[in-house]
């Protein structure tokens, strides 16, 4: 009986001694609406760019973390993550630190006759750290 408690107390008293900690970086969400006169076309309207500031991704989030970014066409009642093919227009982005450019294209190639009246577009920033 002493030999077999003089192995399980040493184990229990390891196994108790072991504290995990857990560090919990919270999300960040940033909100923008887009209008008609946000987008500029640079090849006769088959593109359509709209640049965002984005100071709260910065190179450490650049480096390290991610963005998710959504596009709502009806006021931020529904949301539909980018890249997402919307009424036959491609929509796509490119981020570097500090800014987001949300891209519109036709997917035929041709010109976009219609862009959309308004768009809510939503960028989660996620923090993250490389181990």
């Amino acid at each position: 009986m002493k030999y077999v408690l003089t192995l399980i107390l040493p184990l229990m008293l390891f196994v108790t001694a072991c504290e995990k900690t857990e560090y919990v970086v919270p999300n960040r969400t940033v909100i923008v609406d887009l209008r008609v006169r946000d987008w500029k076309s640079f090849d006769n309207g088959r593109t359509y760019e709209a640049p965002i500031d984005l100071p709260e991704y910065d190179s450490y989030t650049n480096e390290q973390g991610a963005i998710l970014v959504y596009a709502s066409f009806d006021g931020g009642r529904n949301y539909e993550q980018i890249p997402e093919v919307y009424e036959g227009i491609s929509y796509g982005y490119v981020v570097t630190a500090g800014s987001i450019l949300i891209e519109l294209k036709s997917l035929d190639g041709g010109v976009i006759a219609t862009l959309p009246a308004s768009m809510r577009i939503k960028m989660v920033l996620i923090d993250s750290s490389a181990y």
